[in-house]
């Protein structure tokens, strides 16, 4: 029955017409008519099978032997069915029919020269005789015959055979002929190795009898059955993905370790007679999709992917939806196919569509009469929440608990992973088996919010995909060890690699050398920093407890914070990676609540900020002010490393380091730590000494001794002598001279020693050390280098300006005098310079290339990516409407489509063009930088594009969103005053975006003019914008809550980002304009999100979403994470909770809310945000006010 692949000489004939049973061993029926087929198969070497019919290769099956054949013996029943009698007959094969293996030797023209040789290929080939041959079993090399017809499977060829000619070295020519016209590549070789081993088999399939006079008969019968399985079958893959034929045709799936019970379960509960509802229920990352895909490679049955999203697409008509559930669900209960639901949390939220869309009530009902399969998967974390809700949708379902696996069976699972890889994905990275298990210690200490196995494999996937394109010298992949892995961990999470890599030595001399860099005179603080560090390093830090926790005491302005920022770019890679946190703002009643408990979904300050950025430095400045309840919450935080937030989620601060400042003592130390000449006669390690003992002291007095044991390490600081304050006054002065203004105009800073000196003498404060030092350079150094700078006006640039003390001599220089600007204390001196130096000219250069990865960064934002790839869908949809005969309906169709293309590929263009101009103008910055040329004009138009980009980018991110031109919010006033500095500058931006909107008033009974409005209704009539501009300017009004709805382009994605809590600080001077809660200034608007729509049915005005915000709850609301504060008083706006900060005046806060939508949007693409994009635009969206 079978031929070896390799032994030239010997054939195999086509079996008998008794071959090619079912699997199941009973012998098919032949009555009657039957089509007799003739059907290839060729074995994997992973066990699988393809199998086809000779003369349909396209018609192929994969999977296991039995089910193959299974699977062709359906095909051909259904063929024979409904095929012509002429398409029929080609199916067979005339007795005779035989397979043979021929070895062909292949020449390897895409091998380097010196490796080029011939590989013997075993060719499988079905020889087909085109009348008697020889007898079976002649050798191949024997004349044949008769003509023969010979058929290469892996080729897709066939060629005649003339009687008298040898079968073997014709199929030899022939194939050699085949190849050499084609350039074959390396992969393309290896496709044309032979399977493990290949045979033919003989099926029949019964053909339809005629029909009988007066009636359809069987055929009639059989044409029903196929339409009825063809009906639900469209039904399913127009909002559902057919898994098995994606799993038919795709490799097999990575091996499903340590998850045998559960995939038996699994397989016991979806294979048995009865049909039942599946719930896989774990943590996020635990392995529940990767279980479920073992489960449809086993290919028991159809499996259909959807979602809630899907299932109600498009259907916004009334009854529309249900009538989708009930074909959905008659369909798979034909097909007997299971319907599979990734995230269950997606099929039960909340919908605007038509009303109120209940889903799972729809498919309650097929569950509970045992009509449909159905899977789904949910996070442990929200099961709770939905089953107290959908308690009786999740009665109908077994439940399937997917523990995570430990860190054993994580390596187990890896392993068996990585050797899968490399047998089905040769041409990708492998990764060796030390780095193995490196890859899950670093998951299982650094990664505390995923799951095992998932966060280890998915670390495993970075690591290949990063090195995909990399190649040997001998273009082999490579194989990926631990320094790539380390390399890549501390490139995402920014710890350096001397931290992660034992082979690395730490010397602790250097790192307290590149922590005092910055910070001038705390030797002893930096040393007990870098030992700390030694200590981390070593791993002797107790695993359950933060990195390191310090206390620095001492004075004010001596560098706390400066060492705290230096130390975070240290170890995490940037100073942003400090969280400070003041703490004389948390000393009151409810500051603890605060930091562990946020409003309309937002987590605590702290919580959420750890969880958000794990790997960081968190300073908490001024600690001594801190309310009791907080202190509280540290005990827990140093003590086991943890702390869990008001809705139950566990932020880690294992991999933090926690800083607490403290001026405790500063000041009966005072007389000590002042200049050199104040210090007395003591040595300055007996000073030490001294210090250390009165801080000690002073902690012990003024904390819990819990508290004080939880610390690691107190760090006294001391006040700086006049040389150090001599040297801090140099180095900011040093800094003044790289900022961009001087810089880009270039103008270089000079400033005298005994310049220097004055600043330092003059700008000295005991009570405020170098702080007060920075704010005197700033006054009398900075200001009046701005006037003289901005009196030359465009003379302003290639400038040297000296800075000398008033009356010392002037130094000799080249150049022309441009101008002079005098200080009681200083003089400064403005000469001309002849060409701009090669520093200043790299720094442009440098500013261009920044932007320009900048703007690279952007173009690869996920976002971005999918906005290409629509573009990309729409043009092939477009083309294959092409030159089809369409109706009114499908005209309309293609229109709009053809506006969608035109709309994104306008937006991708703008970005296209910006990015190609940034790499261009960066080109002409270096070769300006060689020649010597100018480069400040080049710094100019990169700007220009830069900012072209900016302009472009809120809409492109937010394009591919189909629900961005509506919205429905329900804004909270929470301080009388709040609306005429939020609401009212709103009302005024619309017209000029093109936006309109629709309000209704709380309380607002209307009037005549108004109609048939009903009065037991809370919001009132509509009212234009204009309408209520005028009510907000009365002098008394009775409302705080107002109902708004708007439509325009993107109104509905940038809106969609401003709910939440909306702080507005204001000037003192204003304070009596509006009267807020606290009377510190501050006013709060409180923005609850309704639905991204803008239409509201009549049926639809009583449900809880459009509810008012309840009478005394605004409480919580005023105190929860701010979503923005407008800080007058800053000129500033925070965004998202703080996560990012623009510079602006509050009251261009509508007119610039395309830069604020931006910061907004791109904080959601920073993995470390722990913000999830899809709240803000999903479907469901919140779809409720706050509860």
């Amino acid at each position: 029955m079978s031929a070896s692949s390799g032994d030239e000489g010997r054939s195999a004939p086509a079996p008998e017409d008794g071959a090619g049973a079912p699997a199941d061993g009973a012998p098919e029926a032949r009555e009657g008519r039957t089509a007799r087929a003739l059907v290839f198969v060729r074995e994997r070497f992973d066990g699988a099978c393809v199998a086809f019919p000779v003369a349909a290769p396209d018609a192929a099956s994969f999977g296991r032997d039995d089910d193959v054949l299974v699977e062709q013996r359906l095909f051909l029943r259904e063929h024979a069915a409904r095929a012509q009698p002429e398409a029929i007959s080609r199916l067979s094969f005339p007795e005779g029919t035989e397979l043979l293996s021929v070895d062909v030797p292949v020449p390897r023209d895409d091998l380097p020269r010196k490796l080029r040789s011939e590989t013997p290929v075993s060719f499988p080939c079905v020889v087909v005789p085109a009348g008697e041959r020889a007898a079976r079993g002649a050798p191949q090399s024997a004349p044949a015959a008769r003509d023969a017809w010979v058929l290469v499977p892996s080729l897709g060829h066939a060629f005649h055979v003339e009687a008298g000619e040898p079968i073997a070295p014709a199929i030899r020519h022939e194939v050699r002929r085949l190849l050499a016209s084609q350039a074959l590549s390396t992969w393309e070789h290896q496709g044309l190795l032979p399977g493990s081993a290949h045979r033919l088999e003989v099926l029949h399939a019964p053909l339809p009898e005629p029909e009988p006079s007066g009636g359809r008969g069987q055929r009639g019968a059989s044409a029903a059955e196929r339409a009825r399985r063809k009906k639900a079958v469209d039904a399913l893959v127009s909002v559902a993905t057919p898994l098995h034929v994606a799993a038919q045709r795709s490799p097999a799936p990575p091996p499903l370790a340590c998850r045998d019970a559960e995939l038996a379960r699994l397989a016991a509960l979806l294979d048995g007679d009865e049909r039942l509802g599946v719930l896989l229920v774990g943590p996020e990352h635990a392995g529940k999709t990767a279980l479920m895909q073992a489960y449809v490679a086993r290919q028991t049955r159809l499996v259909y992917a959807t979602s809630g999203a899907q299932l109600v697409a498009g259907m916004s008509g009334l009854g529309q939806w249900q009538e989708r559930i009930h074909g959905v669900m008659e369909a798979a209960a034909a097909l007997d196919a299971v319907l599979y639901f990734e995230s269950l949390d997606d099929l039960l939220a909340e919908r605007a569509e038509g009303g109120h869309v209940d889903l799972a009530g729809a498919m309650r009902p097929y569950l509970d009469e045992g009509r449909v399969r159905v899977v789904c998967e949910l996070r442990d974390d929200r099961l709770d929440a939905l089953e107290g809700r959908h308690w009786a949708f999740f009665a109908g379902l077994s439940r399937i608990r997917v523990e995570p696996l430990s860190a054993e069976g994580t390596r187990k699972a890896l392993a068996e992973r990585a050797e899968r890889d490399r047998r089905v994905e040769p041409h990708r990275p492998a990764v060796a088996g030390d780095a193995l298990t490196a890859l899950v210690d670093l998951a299982e200490r650094y990664l505390p919010y995923s799951a095992f196995p998932g966060k280890a494999v998915r670390l495993y996937e970075d690591l290949r995909t990063v090195h995909e394109r990399e190649r040997t010298a001998q273009g082999e992949p490579v194989t990926l060890g631990r320094s790539d892995l380390h390399e890549l961990f501390s490139m995402r999470t920014g710890m350096p690699a001397f931290l992660l890599r034992d082979d690395l030595p730490l010397r602790v001399d250097r790192v307290a050398r590149d922590l005092g860099a910055s910070v001038i005179g705390q030797e002893r603080a930096v040393r007990a920093l870098a030992e700390t560090i030694a200590v981390v390093k070593a791993g002797l830090s107790p695993p359950d407890k933060p990195l390191a926790t310090f206390l620095f005491v001492g004075p004010t302005g001596v560098g706390k914070t400066e060492l705290a920022r230096a130390l975070a770019g240290l170890l995490f890679g940037s100073p942003d990676r400090l969280s400070r946190f003041d703490m004389s703002e948390f000393s009151s009643e409810g500051a603890a609540d605060r930091l562990i408990r946020g409003t309309d979904g937002a987590g605590g300050l702290l919580t959420q900020r750890v969880r958000e950025q794990p790997f960081c430095v968190l300073l908490l400045d001024e600690i001594e002010k801190a309310h009791r309840a907080v202190f509280d919450l540290l005990l827990q935080v140093l003590g086991e490393g943890r702390l869990s937030d008001a809705r139950g989620r566990t932020a880690y601060f294992h991999n933090a380091i926690v800083i607490m400042t403290s001026n405790l003592g500063a000041a009966e130390r005072r007389a000590q730590a002042g200049f050199a000449g104040e210090r007395g006669a003591a040595p300055a390690e007996e000073q030490a000494a001294l210090d250390e003992a009165h801080y000690q002291r002073v902690v012990a007095g003024a904390f819990r001794q819990e508290f004080v044991n939880r610390i690691d390490r107190v760090v006294p600081f001391r006040s700086l002598t006049r040389a150090e304050l001599s040297e801090v006054a140099r180095l900011t002065a040093q800094r003044l001279s790289r900022r961009r203004g001087l810089s880009e105009a270039g103008v270089a800073l000079e400033v005298s020693p005994r310049a220097l000196a004055r600043l330092a003498e003059d700008g000295h404060a005991p009570a405020y050390g170098a702080r007060a030092l920075r704010r005197h350079v700033e006054e009398h150094l900075a200001a009046p280098l701005a006037r003289l700078l901005a009196g030359l006006g465009g003379e302003a640039r290639d400038l040297t300006v000296w800075v000398a003390e008033a009356g010392e001599p002037e130094a000799p220089a080249e150049g022309a005098v441009v101008g002079r600007a005098e200080t009681p204390a200083l003089r400064l001196v403005a000469r001309r310079r002849r060409a701009a130096r090669a520093g200043q000219q790299a720094f442009g250069v440098e500013q261009v290339g920044d932007l320009r990865r900048e703007v690279d960064l952007w173009m690869g934002l996920g976002p971005i990516e999918q906005l290409r790839e629509q573009i990309d869908f729409l043009l092939t949809q477009l083309s294959l409407s092409s030159g089809r005969t369409r109706d009114r309906r499908q005209e309309i169709d293609a229109a709009a489509l053809q506006a969608e293309h035109h709309r994104l590929s306008e937006l991708w263009g703008q970005l296209a063009a910006a990015q190609e101009e940034m790499h261009g103008v960066e080109e002409l910055a270096l070769m300006a930088l060689l020649e010597g040329e100018e480069v400040r004009e080049l710094a100019r138009e990169a700007r220009a594009a830069w900012e072209g980009v900016r302009k472009v980018l809120p809409r492109a991110l937010v394009a591919t969103e189909a629900r961005r031109d509506a919205i429905t919010l329900i804004l909270e006033e929470l301080d009388e005053g709040a609306f005429d500095r939020w609401l009212a500058p709103l009302l005024r931006e619309l017209p000029r975006r093109g936006w309109s909107a629709t309000l209704h008033i709380d309380g607002d009974r209307g009037g005549p003019g108004d109609g048939a409005w009903p009065t037991s209704r809370r919001w009132g009539p509509p009212r234009s914008p204009v309408d209520v501009l005028e009510a907000l300017d009365q002098p008394k009004r009775g409302f705080r809550n107002v109902l708004f709805r708007c439509t325009g382009a993107y109104a509905g994605a940038f809106l969609s980002l401003e709910r939440g809590h909306h702080e507005l600080v204001t000037r003192k001077r204003d304070a009596g304009a509006a009267r807020d809660a606290s009377g510190d200034g501050r006013l709060h608007v409180f923005v609850h999100f309704v639905a991204h729509a803008a239409g509201i049915a009549e049926d639809q005005w009583e449900h809880r979403s459009l509810a008012p915000p309840p009478a005394g709850s605004s409480a919580a609301r005023r105190r929860g994470a701010a979503a923005r504060e407008h800080d007058e008083v800053e000129g500033a706006v925070l965004i998202a909770g703080r996560r990012a900060r623009l510079a602006m005046d509050p009251a261009w806060y509508w007119e610039r809310l395309d830069e604020v939508a931006l910061a907004h949007l791109l904080v959601f693409e920073d993995e470390g945000s722990g913000l999830d994009r899809s709240e803000y635009f999903s479907a469901g969206g919140d779809g409720a006010a706050s509860e």
